[in-house]
């Protein structure tokens, strides 16, 4: 736990402060037995749980922070009264009030899916919720509704990004290039009567070169017009790739742009994919 996440989980509390019916949010240690004075219920306890960096998938560059935090609502209620129903309504408040302000006023940013990501939603959200459940009582304390969440940011950003033709088609997100090995081609020929074959030298052949990433648009309109971009340069002709350490790649065709999966949305939408080129001539 570092001092941005602190600041995440603060930001959390002062978005429940607001939420009418609490008396009490706080911010407490993992694991920590807190009791609220009956005067202060009912309360919110906002409760880090864990912390992971993650990539996205097949994408091994920068590095997101996700924040793993529990939030439980807490008052004087029985299940079945309409104290108890309060109460849920109470903590359905407050899960629409995260909900509301995701990105925490820019402290929090999409990212990539968490392997809690089956039961979080968006999956890729800045800030991901789960459901509420009801906490197993315990003699002599509240009744207590929980719900999971999590939180995060980019700690660490990729440095330089991907150009065709010199046009920054990829900068709106992560993205990784790997550049195939050169051919060389060769024609083995073979003679009647003859011991062994001849290797005939057709010079230098073509190399693949493939790109993976992450495009992200504020709509799925503009998601959709940043990949019409790329598909634009699947024309046959060949153009030069430089990729986001600065090397160029003259003389290479844009062949194939795949989408890996569906579209996914957060505060933003999201598209993996994978390009294929050729470089014809070195």
């Amino acid at each position: 736990m570092n001092l941005d996440d602190l600041e995440i989980l603060e930001a959390l509390r002062r978005l429940l402060a607001p939420v009418p019916g609490l008396r009490t949010v706080r911010l407490v240690r993992p694991g920590e037995p807190v009791e609220i004075p009956l005067s202060r219920l009912p309360a919110a306890l906002l409760e880090p749980t864990a912390a992971q960096d993650l990539t996205w998938p097949e994408i091994p560059v920068g590095r997101y922070h996700l924040v793993e935090w529990r939030l439980s609502v807490q008052d004087r209620a029985v299940p079945g009264t309409r104290a108890f129903e309060s109460l849920v309504s109470l903590a359905e408040n407050c899960q629409a009030a995260v909900a509301a302000a995701p990105t925490l006023s820019g402290l929090a940013a999409d990212g990539p899916p968490c392997p809690r990501g089956s039961v979080l939603s968006p999956q890729v959200g800045a800030t991901r919720l789960g459901s509420l459940c009801l906490e197993k009582a315990v003699a002599g304390h509240p009744t207590a509704l929980v719900f999971p969440g999590t939180s995060g940011y980019w700690a660490e950003q990729m440095t330089g990004q991907a150009e065709f033709d010199g046009e920054p088609l990829f900068s709106s997100g992560p993205h990784t290039v790997s550049v195939g090995s050169p051919q060389r081609r060769v024609k083995d020929q073979t003679f009647n009567g003859l011991a062994g074959g001849l290797a005939l030298d057709l010079g230098d052949g073509p190399r693949e070169i493939l790109q993976t990433g992450i495009l992200s648009a504020s709509s799925a309109s503009n998601l959709t017009l940043v990949e019409a971009a790329i598909e634009a340069f699947i024309d046959g002709r060949t153009y030069t790739l430089s990729t986001p350490e600065g090397v160029d790649y003259p003389n290479t065709r844009l062949e194939r742009y795949e989408r890996l999966g569906p579209r996914q949305v957060g505060t933003a939408w999201h598209q993996a994919y994978r390009l294929t080129f050729r470089q014809l001539v070195r």
